[in-house]
């Protein structure tokens, strides 16, 4: 192997890319006093003009202290719609299709990653067009680690013949991404809710609720760890005998090759375990942990057996799948129609998409920013979430002040700009919210440049 040779992201421009997200901002932002909705009272902003300033100057404020990041880039497709969403130039070979736009997305993610929060966690929708580049463009910012789930929306289940052979596409995917993945959570939601919006994902009926001294629960799971890898071997301090009094609720703990019974009590033995040279799988609790909190496990006696479940307080948690169904293109366009604002925009997501992300991802009281706000669907779907859960997320959203080309349907309703758009859509958005205590105002600030 030559000794210059390395893996990695390269193109055309990068090192461009690198000097201009760490130059100082040029610019400063002004309140539209007129634009804004209850300015004096709010805590969300929508900001107009060039995204990577607006993330320069948020940077002073904000660093460190975005809790979610969601955004919806052009996808490089080389179509012009309400948007710019072609990179390409003349006359572009090999890496130049690819490289005015991963400058363009390398510097914005670059500061964002200065945005976010230690326990933060971003998502970015992309199609096939640009998924192979940019996974490794987060991984180069984030760490190859910290890309730590993809997932994939089925957005038009209908299917698109983008090209002339092939399948027809059905799918786009959402990156997920952040700069520690062992601080990041599950994504857990509600079983009802996912059940309602995904049929066709979340099936099965709901899990029973049970109730004891403590209150009600579900069991989902055996103590067992399933893996078979996990045995004697690999895992001896989690391979033990557990004893349990079916009148007392007394549990007591000892060794595997420990035959010592206790007058009372039923032995429960590991699991079998059926991997050549090992006998046991391993328990998924240490022993200290079934000794103080055996409340949280429900021993179900059949005579002299005993099977032993973990209770699951939270009765309506489920934990989210990478596979979204349900939410598509023609609901996010359907939304837009229901709020007077029919086709002004060509490819709004869904609300129900981003929410859902919202709900799983973000903390009650966090932060969220959209710096490719578009049609102003992320700051909708923050707001459903805050009307459902009765959180106080706050959101910032920023979007260019891109003209609106004439003859589209969005100059035809009389919008100038796509941020005009954004304003509208969260202004009838917020009206609809009916839920006390929801912040549906924002403070519209504009990017002017410094004067010298």
């Amino acid at each position: 192997m030559d000794d210059d040779e390395v893996y990695g992201l390269s193109w055309p421009g990068k090192r461009a890319a690198a000097r201009e997200a760490a130059r100082p901002a040029t610019a400063s932002l002004e309140l539209d006093p007129e634009a804004s909705v209850s300015p004096a009272t709010t805590g969300n902003l929508v900001i107009e003009g060039d995204n990577l300033e607006a993330l320069k100057l948020l940077r002073e404020e904000y660093a460190g202290r975005i809790g979610t990041i969601y955004v919806d880039p052009p996808y490089n497709t080389g179509n012009d719609f309400v948007y710019n969403d072609s990179f390409r130039g003349e006359g572009d070979l090999g890496g130049r299709v690819h490289g005015a736009w991963l400058s363009m997305m390398y510097a914005r993610l670059s500061v964002a990653r200065d945005l976010l929060a230690a326990d933060g966690v971003g998502f970015v929708s992309i199609d096939a067009n640009e998924v192979a580049q940019l996974t490794l463009l987060l991984s180069e910012l984030f760490g190859e680690g910290n890309v730590f789930s993809t997932i994939v929306w089925v957005s038009n289940l209908k299917g698109r013949q983008i090209r002339g052979g092939g399948p027809a596409g059905t799918h786009e995917y959402v990156l997920c991404f952040s700069r520690d993945a062992t601080a990041v959570r599950r994504f857990v939601g509600s079983a009802d809710e996912l059940r309602r919006l995904m049929p066709a994902v979340y099936k099965g009926a709901p899990y029973p609720v049970k109730h004891d001294e403590r209150g009600p629960y579900v069991t989902k799971n055996r103590l067992h760890n399933t893996n078979s890898r996990f045995n004697e071997k690999t895992l001896p301090t989690m391979v033990y005998r557990i004893h349990y009094h079916p009148e007392t609720g007394e549990v007591r703990v000892s060794d595997i090759d420990d035959d010592t019974t206790f007058p009372g009590f039923l032995t429960v033995m590991p699991h079998p375990n059926a991997r050549p040279g090992v006998r046991w799988h391993a328990w998924r609790w240490s022993r200290a942990k079934v000794l103080a909190e055996h409340a949280d496990l429900e021993f179900e006696v059949t005579g002299d057996q005993v099977r032993i479940h973990t209770k699951v307080r939270d009765v309506d948690a489920m934990t989210m799948k990478d596979l979204v169904i349900g939410p598509s293109t023609t609901t996010g366009q359907a939304e837009l129609r229901a709020l007077g604002l029919a086709r002004v925009f060509e490819t709004p997501k869904p609300v129900e998409l981003i929410r859902l992300l919202v709900a799983v991802a973000s903390d009650p009281d966090g932060i969220v920013l959209d710096f490719f706000a578009g049609s102003g669907t992320t700051a909708e779907a923050v707001m459903r979430q805050n009307a459902r859960d009765g959180g106080s997320r706050r959101w910032i959203m920023v979007q260019l002040d891109e003209p609106c080309a004439p003859g589209t349907p969005a100059a035809e309703a009389g919008f100038a700009t796509v941020s005009a758009i954004t304003r509208e859509r969260i202004r009838r958005a917020g009206e609809r919210i009916d839920a006390p205590g929801v912040d549906t105002g924002f403070r519209a600030l504009r990017l002017v440049e410094k004067s010298v």
